[in-house]
């Protein structure tokens, strides 16, 4: 069961927490889709040298 302890707390969190702006956001974005890009990449790149061994 949970505790009123622990739905204080994320309360709490709920009402600090603020939503990104637009710019930060945009970053967020980009951080996220160059990862995805770099961790592709290093898996094509090892896909086609285990294909070719």
């Amino acid at each position: 069961m949970i505790s009123m302890t622990f739905i204080n707390r994320c309360l709490r969190i709920l009402h600090i927490a603020k939503k990104p702006t637009r710019k930060e956001l945009n970053e967020i974005v980009k951080v996220t889709g160059l990862g995805l890009v770099v961790i592709g990449s290093f898996g094509m790149i090892m896909y086609l040298i285990f294909t070719v061994i």
